[in-house]
C-alpha cells in the first residue's frame, strides 16, 4: 500500500487541519474533530452532516453559503459519537434549532440521534432527515434499509437553500424530506479501496471483474459481474434508476450527478455523463442540469455512481439557488443542454473493418515492380498490425516514454480504415494520391508526436511517387529515403534538428530499412528480397535501440533509465516491416 500518510490514526486530524488552511472560511474544533463556518447565522437553521472520513470532499466541502454549516468527522469509514455531534449542535444551532442530515448506516443514525436527544434536552430545537438513495439492496452489514450515499450531497444543497431563504425548522425538515424522496443512487466498482490502516484492499476483483451495486464503505456489491463497456452500464444503471423511481418520459425532469469514488479520472467521469445523458435523452427524461465530480468518494476506490433527483417547480428552484462552498458552487439557474447524438461518428463507426480489406491476389508481387494494388494492400496490412499490437506497443513505451505510442498511432489508422472506402474512391487514384490522403488522415488523427513523424512520412513518399501507379525496387527505395527525409525536416521545423541514427527514435530503424533497399536496387535484388533485406535492417536497428540513451523524443527526458529497452518506435517498424514481408507473394 502506498499512501501519503503519516500515522493511520492521526489522518483524519491532519487531514481537518489542512482543509481549513485551505479553506480560510472554515475553522476546526479539534478536540471534537467538527469542521465548521466562521461566521454562523444565528437567524436560520442551522444545518449539520457528517459521518465517517474517507469520502473527501464529504461532507465538510459543503460548508458555506447556501449548504451546510458544519462537518462532523469519523473515523475513516465511522460514525462520529454522539458527543462530538452534540458538541457540532452546541456550537451552530441559533434561534431557529438544528436541522442533521444522516445518511442510513446504523452507526450514523445512532449517534446522530442520540446527539439531538442530548441537545434537546439543554433545550435547543433538533430535527433530522434521514437519507436512504442507495437502491442496490435494502439491507446490508451497516444498515437497516436502504443505504444513504452520493444522493446525501443534493439534500445537502435543498435544504441549505431551504434554509437561507429563512424557513422554520419544519419547513427546512420539509423540503429536505422531499429531495430524499426524490433522490436515487446506483453504483459500480472497478477496484476495492485500501483502509490506511488496514493496508490491504477490502476485496480482490480479477482483471476483468467489477462490483456492481457497491456502497461507499469498500462493501462488495450486489453483484459481481464481467467488466463491460461505459454504455453497456450505462444502461443498465439508468434503467434501473428509473424503473425504482417509477419515472417515465411523461415530461419527467432530473438533476444527474455523476460521482467518482476515488479513483475514477475525470475524463471517465465526463465520458460516462455523455453516456448517461443519451440514455435519459432515449428515455425522454429532461435533464435540468448536471454535476460531474468526486462527491462521495471511497478514499482510492476506481468505480462511480449515478444518482439521479427527480424535480418539482420547488426542487428545480432550490437546486438552482446560489451556493458557494469548497466543493459544490451553483451560481443560479442554468438553460439546460439538450443531448445531441454524435452522428458523424457513429456513422463513421457503422461498417468499418479493422483487418485487412484489400483482396489477397495485391499480396502478390509480378513483374518485379510494386503496383498501386500493391501498395494499397500493404498499407491496409500495415493498418492491421498497428491496430493488434496497439497494447504491446504501449507496454513497450512505458519504459522508457509515457506509455501512450501504441494508443497515439492505432487512433490515427482507426481513423484511416474508417475513411478507407473514401479514400480509395479518389480519381484519379495514383501512388501519389493515396499516400498524400493517408498523410493528411495520420496527420490529424494519430495522437501527439505520432501525427507530425508519421504523417510528414507518408506525405513525403507520396510526392516522391507522383503521378505513378507502380515502380521498381529503386524508386521504391527513393520513396523510403523521402520519408525519412520528410521525418527529419518536420523534427528541424520543430526542435532545430531532425533525428539521426543513435538518437534512439525510429529513425534508427527507418535509415537502415532505406539504406538496405537502396543496396538492394543496386544488387539487382527483386521485391520480395528487398523487403525481406530491409525488414531484418529495420528489425536489427530497433534492437540496437536498448544500448542507446534516448536523446530525442518520448524517452529523451529520462536518459539512463531508458537503457535495456528498444525505442518504441523502432520496434514498431521492425514488427511492420517483418509483418509486411510475411504476408507478400512471389508472383511472375
Amino acid at each position: 500500500m502506498k499512501k501519503v500518510m503519516n500515522r493511520a490514526e492521526d489522518m483524519v486530524l491532519e487531514m481537518a487541519k489542512g482543509m481549513v488552511l485551505a479553506h480560510p472560511e472554515l475553522e476546526l474544533i479539534p478536540k471534537y474533530k467538527i469542521i465548521k463556518s466562521k461566521h454562523i447565522d444565528p437567524n436560520k437553521v442551522a444545518l449539520i452532516s457528517g459521518g465517517g472520513s474517507g469520502h473527501e470532499p464529504a461532507h465538510a466541502g459543503y460548508i458555506g453559503k447556501g449548504m451546510l454549516d458544519a462537518a462532523v468527522c469519523g473515523d475513516i469509514f465511522a460514525s462520529p459519537s454522539q458527543i462530538q455531534v452534540y458538541q457540532a449542535i452546541k456550537a451552530t444551532a441559533g434561534d431557529k434549532g438544528a436541522l442533521l442530515i444522516i445518511k442510513n448506516y446504523s452507526g450514523d443514525m445512532m449517534n446522530f440521534k442520540n446527539a439531538a436527544h442530548l441537545a434537546s434536552e439543554d433545550g435547543i430545537e433538533v430535527d433530522y432527515v434521514r437519507v436512504d438513495d442507495d437502491i442496490a439492496v435494502e439491507d446490508s452489514l451497516y444498515t437497516v434499509g436502504r443505504r444513504g450515499v452520493a444522493g446525501t450531497v443534493l439534500v445537502h444543497k435543498i435544504a441549505g437553500a431551504a434554509a437561507a431563504e429563512g424557513r422554520d425548522l419544519q419547513g427546512v425538515k420539509a423540503a429536505a424530506e422531499k429531495a430524499a424522496a426524490h433522490v436515487r443512487s446506483i453504483g459500480f466498482a472497478l477496484t476495492s479501496c485500501t483502509v490506511p490502516a488496514k493496508g490491504t484492499p477490502t476485496f480482490a476483483l480479477g482483471e476483468r471483474e467489477m462490483e456492481y451495486g457497491v456502497g461507499i464503505h469498500g462493501e462488495p456489491g450486489m453483484e459481481r459481474v464481467e467488466l463491460t463497456s461505459a454504455d453497456e452500464l450505462a444502461h443498465r444503471m439508468i434503467a434501473d434508476l428509473l424503473r425504482d423511481m417509477k419515472l417515465e418520459s411523461n415530461n419527467a425532469e432530473v438533476a444527474v450527478l455523476i460521482n467518482g469514488f476515488g479513483g475514477t479520472p475525470q475524463q471517465e467521469l465526463y465520458l460516462f455523463h455523455h453516456a448517461v445523458s443519451r440514455e435519459l435523452s432515449e428515455q425522454g427524461i429532461a435533464v435540468n442540469r448536471s454535476f460531474v465530480g468526486n462527491y462521495m468518494t471511497s478514499i482510492d476506490m476506481a468505480g462511480l455512481s449515478v444518482t439521479l433527483m427527480k424535480l418539482d417547480d420547488e426542487l428545480k428552484e432550490l437546486l438552482s439557488r446560489e451556493s458557494d462552498t469548497p466543493a459544490f458552487k451553483v451560481s443560479g439557474p442554468v438553460e439546460p443542454i439538450p443531448y445531441q447524438a454524435m452522428t458523424v461518428d457513429e456513422e463513421q463507426q457503422g461498417d468499418v473493418s479493422y483487418t485487412v480489406e484489400t483482396d489477397e491476389a495485391a499480396a502478390t508481387v509480378n513483374n518485379e515492380t510494386i503496383t498501386l494494388d500493391n501498395l494499397v494492400y500493404l498499407v491496409d496490412r500495415m493498418s492491421e498490425v498497428i491496430i493488434e499490437n496497439e497494447v504491446p506497443f504501449c507496454e513497450l513505451d512505458s519504459h522508457a516514454g509515457d506509455g501512450d505510442f501504441g494508443m497515439s498511432v492505432a487512433k490515427g489508422f482507426r481513423q484511416l480504415k474508417r475513411e478507407w472506402k473514401t479514400i480509395l474512391a479518389h480519381e484519379p487514384l495514383t501512388m501519389g494520391s493515396f499516400l498524400h490522403d493517408v498523410s493528411l488522415i495520420i496527420m490529424e488523427s494519430c495522437g501527439g508526436a505520432s501525427g507530425p513523424i508519421w504523417g510528414s512520412a507518408f506525405r513525403a513518399a507520396g510526392k516522391e511517387a507522383g503521378d505513378r501507379t507502380e515502380v521498381t525496387v529503386a524508386e521504391f527505395a527513393e520513396m523510403l529515403q523521402a520519408a525519412v527525409a520528410g521525418i527529419q525536416s518536420t523534427g528541424e521545423r520543430s526542435f532545430g534538428r531532425g533525428a539521426v541514427v543513435g538518437d534512439k527514435t525510429l529513425i534508427d530503424a527507418l535509415v537502415p530499412c532505406a539504406d538496405s533497399w537502396t543496396d538492394s536496387a543496386e544488387a539487382g535484388d527483386d521485391v520480395v528480397t528487398a523487403f525481406r533485406k530491409g525488414a531484418e535492417a529495420a528489425v536489427q536497428g530497433a534492437k540496437s535501440t536498448a544500448d542507446i540513451v534516448a536523446r530525442m523524443g518520448r524517452a529523451g527526458a529520462v536518459g539512463e533509465r531508458s537503457l535495456g529497452y528498444p525505442d518504441a518506435g523502432a520496434h514498431a517498424l521492425g514488427v511492420i516491416f517483418t509483418a509486411l514481408l510475411d504476408s507478400l507473394r512471389q508472383g511472375n
